[in-house]
């Protein structure tokens, strides 16, 4: 079936490069800290889902921030270096997740610090690594891009400080570069002077990652969800690390059994609904529409939501109850299995 929606020019072509090319996307709007300290990387094993304590400076991993009942607060990237960390949060979060991280520090030698001089760039996209091998073109060999997820490493090539980090999470091939707030403004307009680079909006990262089935905090899951429900527990929590805020509850779920509402993918045959709207089964409500999305890749309208499991099956139809007063109407909803694309 071809792709009919409006889409406009600029998005088509900010989705194109993301898809066939190579994107630039500020990313900066996250948040960010540094954790220095002789204990830091203990005391953050305590903190957090992934497993801290094995990595090795270069390493990195994905994981939540969980409360005592379990709960999310925030999901994180954790990024080490040989004297510190550096974490990426959502936007907004960095302040919250700071002073809850300070008021567990009692006797560890830790320090808490916003990293606001920092911007985040990523090249995204299959030409992503392509163009970081032609940025340096007068060394004897390619510089080496670290490939595994969160895995990261100085990048002298563009100038001293920046870092570039394997991005995970975005559902196209992705290298972030951390870069210091005083070079980014000559990095930006040197990655765009490289040929088949563009820059990209946060319309055309919405739309793959949701072909992917990435959910996003703050829209698809938080801090009502526990993390077997936001559809990451696989890569975000580690079960043989030992002891966190919120482990006890988040083991009893994965060994027993107890949540019972999950991530799933849909399609909107009607078109696109309206991001909250209520999700119907036989007359009871099974959850809400999170994001809602038209599709380039499969031209179907698609989108995200966390279902009771009962309503999860793929196949399964619901239907859509937009908010009273909203103006918008309902319509149709069909479960579909994750992900729509796969990532690439």
């Amino acid at each position: 079936m071809a792709y009919t929606s409006p889409m406009t020019d600029s998005l088509h072509a900010d989705y194109e490069a993301l898809r066939h090319g190579c994107g630039l996307a500020d990313r900066s709007a996250g948040g960010r800290l540094a954790l220095l300290g002789a204990d830091r990387q203990r005391f953050l094993n305590g903190q957090v889902t992934c497993d801290v304590k094995v990595l090795a400076p270069g390493e990195g991993a994905y994981g939540f921030f969980t409360s005592h009942q379990g709960k999310i607060l925030a999901d994180v990237a954790v990024l080490i270096l040989e004297d510190r960390l550096w974490l990426e949060l959502p936007p907004g979060r960095a302040e919250e997740i700071a002073a809850h991280l300070r008021k567990y520090v009692i006797v560890d030698r830790v320090e808490v610090l916003p990293l606001d001089d920092y911007r985040v760039l990523t090249l995204a996209g299959p030409r992503a690594a392509e163009v970081l091998h032609n940025l340096a073109p007068d060394l004897p060999g390619p510089p080496e891009l670290p490939e595994h997820p969160w895995s990261h490493s100085p990048f002298a090539e563009l100038g001293g400080g920046v870092r570039l980090v394997r991005q995970a999470g975005l559902g196209v091939s992705a290298w972030s570069l951390w870069t210091p707030a005083e070079l980014t403004e000559e990095l930006t307009t040197r990655l765009l002077a490289v040929p088949g680079v563009r820059p990209v909006g946060p319309r055309a990262l919405e739309l793959v990652r949701t072909e992917a089935g990435i959910p996003l905090y703050g829209r698809d899951f938080g801090g009502d969800n526990f993390p077997q429900e936001s559809g990451l527990e696989e890569q975000a929590v580690s079960y043989t690390k030992g002891c966190y805020l919120g482990q006890e509850v988040v083991a009893r779920i994965h060994y027993r059994g107890g949540v019972h509402k999950g991530l799933a993918g849909l399609v909107f045959p009607a078109g696109l609904p309206p991001a909250g709207a209520k999700l119907l089964l036989e007359e009871k409500e099974v959850g809400t529409v999170t994001t809602a999305v038209e599709s380039p890749a499969l031209g179907r309208v698609i989108g995200l939501a966390i279902l009771n499991h009962r309503a999860a099956e793929p196949g399964t139809r619901l239907t859509v109850v937009p908010e009273a007063g909203s103006g918008a109407s309902g319509g149709p909803a069909e479960v579909h299995p994750l992900p729509f694309v796969p990532a690439a």
